[in-house]
């Protein structure tokens, strides 16, 4: 046995992780898509539709219908209703989980630029699109570690036409809508506070709330994912964040007694103690 090998454990129960099991579908795990190619962030639009479910306690087919009614969203066209309800509906409804509207709805309690609404909803939006994803993961957080922290809409067309191979849908996109995704995608992150700037954007590293962290943890221990392999996940880098700021993060989940957490050298012990009702 090679005494040099790292070890990671996770003791949170087999019981505990199978309760986690539809948050395996989380994930956009598709072919890179043009739904982003509008509406951005939608941060404000989706804070008043998570305020409705929290004061009125109003189902999912309930908020549908208030929202295309145009009560909610009342300056928007029909079209226009039906967009915003499409995308947010994509990002926080269709996984088939309600923990997440559950938690975003109890955020609204706050304001909507509040960490905790903003972050939990940047954490959706980015897994929940692999495009986004993926350009986060890879360009902003490359040039983050770099400290080039300029981006550009040439940038993101650049990103798209070297990923072009991989997915062929990127392909059959018209200039135009890679134009407009490019500067919907660079919008949205701005909104969420991952950018900052109108004309000329900078990477920025955004504040994220406890329960972001908490959610994140718990789409990768439900993907399979166990002791040292969560530190080096590459989703922590939708945060900014190196694997020293991802145990600290957890470090302080642990101090809330969410989690059991103990990072020291090659040996990582993770466990769970709150147990979300996913």
């Amino acid at each position: 046995m090679n005494s040099n090998a790292p070890v990671s454990e996770t003791f949170a129960t087999a019981d505990a992780v199978s309760k986690l099991s539809p948050l395996k579908r989380v994930r956009d795990t598709g072919d890179y898509s043009s739904r982003n190619t509008s509406k951005g962030a939608l941060v404000k639009e989706a804070f008043i539709l998570f305020s409705a479910a929290r004061e009125r306690g109003l189902t999912t087919d309930q908020l549908r219908d208030t929202a295309l009614r145009g009560q909610m969203f009342p300056g928007a066209s029909y079209e226009n209703r039906q967009r915003i309800w499409d995308c947010l509906h994509w990002r926080y409804f269709a996984a088939g989980t309600n923990w997440i509207q559950r938690a975003l709805a109890s955020a609204t309690a706050g304001s909507a630029n509040a960490p905790l609404f903003l972050s939990v909803a940047y954490l959706y939006f980015s897994l929940r699109d692999r495009l986004t994803f993926d350009l986060v993961t890879d360009l902003v957080w490359s040039r983050w570690r770099s400290q080039s922290v300029v981006i550009t809409v040439a940038d993101v067309l650049e990103f798209l036409e070297r990923a072009s191979n991989a997915h062929p849908a990127v392909k059959k996109w018209r200039a135009s809508t890679r134009t407009k995704l490019a500067q919907s995608i660079l919008a949205g992150l701005r909104d969420f506070g991952v950018l900052r700037g109108i004309q000329r954007k900078q990477i920025q590293r955004p504040v994220i709330s406890p329960e972001a962290v908490f959610h994140l943890l718990c789409v990768l221990l439900a993907e399979g994912l166990s002791g040292r392999a969560v530190l080096d996940a590459p989703d922590w880098h939708l945060f900014l964040w190196t694997e020293d700021d991802v145990a600290k993060a957890l470090s302080d989940l642990s101090q809330r007694r969410w989690i059991r957490f103990e990072g020291a050298g090659r040996t990582v012990i993770l466990e769970l103690i709150r147990i979300p009702e996913v």
